[in-house]
């Protein structure tokens, strides 16, 4: 992938991980929250990891010398 490829898939990804994070502070000021709601915590805390180790491996692959397709 190269380098503008990658600038656009991590403003997408940090944006995808600001929305869980603005949804999850809504979900944790419920002081009674639902079954479903706690669910979608669940869920969301899950996804929010799975966007930052993306995040985290396109930062990585950026780092690696050229030329080393490993």
């Amino acid at each position: 992938m190269d380098r503008s490829k990658d600038d656009v898939q991590l403003q997408r990804l940090a944006q995808k991980h600001r929305d869980c994070e603005e949804r999850l502070a809504a979900l944790a000021a419920r002081r009674f929250p639902t079954e479903q709601e706690r669910y979608e915590e669940t869920t969301l805390k899950k996804l929010k990891l799975k966007i930052k180790d993306e995040m985290e491996s396109i930062h990585r692959h950026r780092a690696e010398p050229a030329g080393r397709n490993g």
